[in-house]
C-alpha cells in the first residue's frame, strides 16, 4: 500500500505543484521547495511515528529556518497541498482505499503544518519580546528622566519659597495683631506652608525613586503612632463631621521603624479616607498582630494596621494604579486644592510615598473595595503591613 502512495505522489508531483501555486500564488516558497516537500511526503509515508518527526524537523530546520514570514506561508502551502491530494486520491482510488491513503499521508502532513506553526509562534514572541525590551528601556529612560526633573524642580523651588516665608515673618514683625494687613500676610504664609508641603513630597517621591529615603530605626509602638496621627488631625474629620475610630490594636506591636516617617505614611492614609467618605461618614482603624511560629530571620512577625472607610470606594482595575505617582481616580475638571474637602484633588503623591515608606521598612500597603459608587458608597480598606523586627535593621546601603 505504501509503495502505492509513493508512486502515485511522484508521477502526481509536478501537477499538485502547479495546482498549489495556482491556488496560493505570490509566497515565499518556490515550487521547487514544493516538490521537495512532495518527495519528502513520499519518502516518509509508512515509516516510523519517530522516523517521520525527524524528518519533518530537519525539514522544517533547513527549509523554513528562523524565518516567520515564510513559516506563515508554509501554513498556507501546506493547507492548500493538503486539500489537492485529498482531491486527487479520491478522483484516482477507489474510495476505500483512497481513505487509508489519506490516513497514512495526514500523519506527515500533520506533523508539518505543527512544526510551521511553532517556528511562527516561537518568532512571534521573539519579535513580542524584543519590542517590549525596547519599550521597557524607553520607559525607565522616561521614568529616570522624570525623577529628575522632580528632584531638581523641589530643590530649584525650595529657594524663592524661603525668600517668600522670609518677607512674610518681616511683614508679620511690621504689624500689630489689628491691624488689616494682617488677613494678608496669614494669608501669604498659609500658601507658603501648603507649598512647602508639595515641595516636600516631591523630594521625597524623588528620594524614593533613588531608594535613597534614609531611615532612623528607632524602637517604636505603632499604636501610640497612630494615636498622635488620629490626634494631630481630629480638628479635620471635625470639620468634615467623619468619625475617626481608633480601635485598642491587638497583640504585642513593639518593633524598629522610623517613627517621623511612619506617622507621615499613616497621616497621609488617614487624610486619604476622609478626602473620600462623605459628610457623616466614618474611618475605623484597627491593628492585629501575626505571630510567627519561629522568627524568620530578625522577623518574629507582622503587624497589620487596617484602615476601612465609609467612602465611594474605589474601581477594582484601579487598586493598583492608585499608588503611581500623580495618578488620580477622579474627574479633574472637579479638582479641588483642599487635602480634607470630599473629593478633594492634590498631586497624585500621598499613596506613592507611603508606599516607599512602608517598603523601605520591610512592609507593605494595598488596599481592597469592590468598586467606586457615590450613592451606595461600599467604602474602601487600605493595609499597612510592618515587619517585627527582633533587633534594630541594618541601614540599607
Amino acid at each position: 500500500m505504501n509503495d502505492q502512495i509513493r508512486q502515485w505522489l511522484r508521477a502526481q508531483n509536478e501537477a499538485l505543484v502547479a495546482r498549489t501555486v495556482y491556488r496560493a500564488p505570490n509566497l515565499l516558497p518556490d515550487q521547487e521547495d514544493i516538490a521537495e516537500f512532495i518527495d519528502l511526503l513520499a519518502e516518509t509515508v509508512g515509516s516510523t511515528r519517530d522516523t517521520q518527526l525527524s524528518a519533518i524537523q530537519f525539514w522544517a530546520l533547513t527549509g523554513i529556518g528562523y524565518d516567520a514570514p515564510a513559516a506563515y506561508d508554509w501554513l498556507t502551502i501546506l493547507r492548500v497541498l493538503k486539500q489537492e491530494i485529498g482531491q486527487g486520491l479520491s478522483r484516482d482510488f477507489h474510495p476505500a482505499d483512497a481513505l487509508r491513503f489519506w490516513q497514512e499521508l495526514d500523519d506527515v502532513h500533520t506533523r508539518a503544518l505543527i512544526e510551521a506553526s511553532q517556528i511562527a509562534s516561537d518568532m512571534d514572541r521573539t519579535n513580542v519580546l524584543e519590542h517590549m525590551d525596547g519599550l521597557r528601556r524607553e520607559i525607565e529612560r522616561f521614568e529616570q528622566s522624570k525623577s529628575n526633573f522632580i528632584a531638581v524642580s523641589a530643590h530649584e523651588l525650595r529657594t524663592p519659597l524661603t525668600i517668600l516665608e522670609g518677607y512674610a515673618n518681616m511683614l508679620r514683625i511690621e504689624t500689630t495683631p489689628s491691624d488689616r494687613l494682617r488677613i494678608f500676610i496669614d494669608g501669604l504664609e498659609n500658601g507658603i506652608q501648603r507649598m512647602k508641603i508639595i515641595i516636600n513630597d516631591l523630594i521625597d517621591i524623588s528620594l524614593i525613586d533613588l531608594q535613597s529615603i534614609d531611615l532612623n530605626y528607632q524602637q517604636i509602638d505603632v499604636e501610640r503612632i497612630v494615636l498622635l496621627v488620629s490626634d494631630s488631625l481630629n480638628k479635620y474629620f471635625s470639620q468634615r463631621q467623619v468619625e475617626l475610630i481608633i480601635m485598642p490594636f491587638e497583640g504585642e506591636q513593639q518593633t524598629y521603624g522610623d517613627p517621623e516617617k511612619l506617622a507621615k505614611a499613616f497621616a497621609k492614609v488617614f487624610t486619604n479616607a476622609l478626602k473620600y467618605t462623605p459628610d457623616g461618614g466614618q474611618v475605623t482603624v484597627t491593628g492585629e498582630c501575626t505571630q510567627l511560629p519561629e522568627a524568620a530571620g530578625d522577623v518574629a512577625g507582622y503587624v497589620v494596621v487596617k484602615v476601612a472607610d465609609t467612602g465611594i470606594g474605589i474601581d477594582v482595575e484601579n487598586l493598583g494604579a492608585i499608588f503611581g505617582r500623580f495618578a488620580t481616580t477622579s474627574d479633574v475638571t472637579l479638582h479641588s486644592s483642599s487635602k480634607t474637602n470630599f473629593k478633594g484633588g492634590g498631586p497624585g503623591l500621598g499613596l506613592p510615598i507611603v508606599k516607599g515608606i512602608m517598603e523601605a521598612h520591610g512592609g507593605r500597603i494595598w488596599a481592597e473595595s469592590s468598586g467606586c459608587d457615590e450613592e451606595a458608597c461600599p467604602g474602601s480598606t487600605f493595609y499597612l503591613e510592618l515587619p517585627l523586627w527582633v533587633k534594630k535593621p541594618e541601614p540599607l546601603d
